[in-house]
């Protein structure tokens, strides 16, 4: 007879000691690793290592599997919060040095692999890719967390306070932008949401490179070229649609008569909220609680939306490996964590008051992000963040990766990939002096442009006085033209117009030199912040390495898979204690001249 429902049975009180205790000691170590050292993310992974299935293996398999699961949820909610909190026009303006910031990301460390692990370890091409792949990515969750933690040990304000308020901001003054929406800390965003799209296709390209027959030409090659093409092609039009039907379908229902105002800010004097049956006077609804609750609903529905939409037709699940949730689809190849994104872009978009209606207060009150700190903040501080990097530290073999040679190849591997995203920061150095290049060109065809003109004009003026002065002139008489004035008046032109020019440049020459020195503390931000790997990199790696019986095929042998391991690992490690660094020894000048 099949079951109609579970049986409720009560729990034994050892498995409500390991949770409950589990639960809160990830909390208790995070507060004390980030009092410390600013690294509650390390304190989070390493707990994990110790109490799950690589050590001690105290958490069941499948609690550990829940957790995975909660633990993405987590992320998602926090690449949906980085995208409630970016600066749309910061965003789109820097949109290309964003793109070569990622670039720069990608390559790099692919490249290093190929130089290290191919021609210095002896693996394959194929391995050295994949290894680099892997390592090509960002953990946008990692980074923001990483801000998030050292913006609430710094002594933000109550309000900025929040769980899971991203990177509130480097304390220096209370006008001072959060720092996600600066400049720096929006290419940073967008890079790391550009290098996590690529990484999910190049997931995707990974099980079609281990499966293609190198005898076949045509059908294998054929599909491998649409694996690639597809996922970048779908993640283009999904955010070209979400654009449109913002701009033209849901910004304009939003404002339409006032509803969205009208529901999603709370009463006021002057202001009634919600339907007819809630304005009555002494109803006792339109409080920050309903309004909060209305945009929360709004919230909860583009992010599903969006999710689904970026993840069209279903998750597949690889139970061979207690990283079991491995998010792509046949359809579009696209991350849910874009979609999150996205979402969370389209409703900062739509909440913004018309130019007209524009008011501080109006702002605040529609703010989905002040909404999601204050609803869902506290839930995913204290249980689904830890949980996501819990569930990174269970899908560390631990106890595979001490062996000698593992040991060392893998440390002088994870040096080299610290290296490479380092060198992410190098396009924030030279874009100041890229800036100053582009206005001295520009400069200078406007100067040739003007000097063509105001020469010619200066001939034909020239040409037509000694007409008329030589027709004026008596027959048989040579005519005595007034060379020497005019010349001179023209060299006295050209040299005041050559020292103009001369000092203009000048000044843009030290200008560029000045705001790129002002650029180091920005550029090794920038460079560090991108060095955690973490979960797009776990995904990668256990791809590419196949099942393991066999029947998956793979590209990463054992030990090669054990060598990007450490990698990741130690980069997961050493990026959010860097930002911390970073962020306590230059503090407010990571977000000045260009950065603001």
């Amino acid at each position: 007879m099949p079951r109609a429902a579970l049986p409720y049975e009560e729990p034994q009180l050892v498995d409500l000691l390991v949770i409950a205790s589990f639960l809160y000691l990830l909390n208790v170590i995070r507060v004390v690793a980030d009092y410390l050292l600013h690294a509650g993310i390390i304190a989070e992974i390493t707990f994990s290592i110790i109490y799950g299935f690589p050590v001690a293996n105290l958490l069941p398999i499948e609690w550990e599997a829940t957790f995975t699961a909660l633990g993405y949820l987590g992320l998602v909610l926090v690449v949906f919060e980085g995208g409630l909190s970016t600066n749309l026009p910061v965003l789109l303006s820097n949109l290309p040095l964003s793109i070569v910031c990622a670039l720069t990301g990608i390559s790099i460390p692919i490249g290093f692999s190929f130089a290290l692990l191919n021609a210095g370890f002896g693996y394959k091409p194929l391995e050295a890719f994949a290894a680099g792949a892997a390592l090509s990515s960002t953990s946008l969750g990692t980074a923001l967390a990483a801000l998030n933690s050292i913006t609430r040990n710094r002594g933000a304000t109550p309000a900025e306070k929040q769980p899971t308020h991203i990177a509130s901001s480097i304390p220096s003054s209370p006008h001072q932008l959060p720092l996600q929406q600066t400049r720096i800390g929006t290419v940073l965003i967008s890079a790391a949401i550009i290098d996590d799209v690529i990484g999910l296709v190049i997931a995707s390209l990974i099980p079609a490179l281990a499966s293609v027959d190198p005898d076949s030409h045509g059908t294998s090659h054929g599909h491998l070229a649409w694996t690639v093409v597809r996922p970048l092609l779908s993640s283009f039009l999904i955010a070209v649609g979400a654009s449109v039907i913002a701009r033209f379908i849901l910004r304009p229902a939003f404002w339409h008569c006032g509803t969205g105002e009208r529901w999603c800010a709370p009463a006021r004097e002057g202001k009634a909220w919600g339907a007819c049956a809630f304005a009555r006077e002494g109803s006792g609804w339109g409080t920050t609680a309903h309004a909060d609750a209305v945009k929360l609903l709004a919230m909860v529905a583009v992010v599903s939306g969006m999710a689904a939409i970026a993840n069209c037709q279903y998750i597949r699940s690889h139970a061979s490996s207690s990283w079991n949730l491995v998010l792509y689809s046949t359809d579009t190849d696209t991350s849910v964590l874009y979609g999150a994104y996205l979402a969370g872009l389209i409703l900062t978009y739509i909440c913004q008051p018309p130019t007209g209606q524009r008011s501080s207060e109006t702002a605040r009150e529609l703010s989905c992000d002040k909404t999601f700190a204050r609803t869902v903040g506290p839930l995913q501080g204290h249980l689904f963040l830890p949980l996501f990097f819990a569930s990174i530290g269970f899908a560390i073999p631990f106890l595979d990766l001490w062996h000698p040679t593992v040991i060392w190849r893998g440390i002088l591997y994870s040096v080299l990939m610290c290296l490479a995203k380092l060198a992410v920061g190098l396009p924030i150095l030279v874009y100041p002096v890229t800036l100053s290049l582009i206005r001295t060109t520009a400069y200078k065809l406007q100067e040739l442009t003007h000097k063509t003109r105001s020469g010619g004009s200066r001939s034909l003026q020239s040409m037509a006085t000694r007409i008329s002065r030589s027709g004026r002139q008596p027959m048989g008489r040579t005519p005595t033209l007034p060379h020497t004035c005019p010349k001179s008046a023209i060299q006295e032109d050209e040299k005041i117009d050559s020292l103009r020019h001369g000092s203009l440049l000048e000044n843009l020459d030290e200008t560029s030199l000045g705001q790129a020195a002002a650029s180091i503390p920005a550029a090794t931000f920038m460079g560090i912040a991108m060095v955690s790997r973490g979960e797009i990199g776990l995904l990668i790696a256990q791809l590419a390495r196949g099942n393991g019986s066999g029947e998956t095929p793979g590209l990463l042998g054992d030990e090669a898979f054990l060598v990007c391991i450490w990698a990741i690992l130690l980069c997961t490690l050493v990026g959010p204690i860097g930002t911390g660094v970073a962020v306590r020894f230059w503090g407010s000048r990571l977000a000045s001249g260009l950065w603001v």
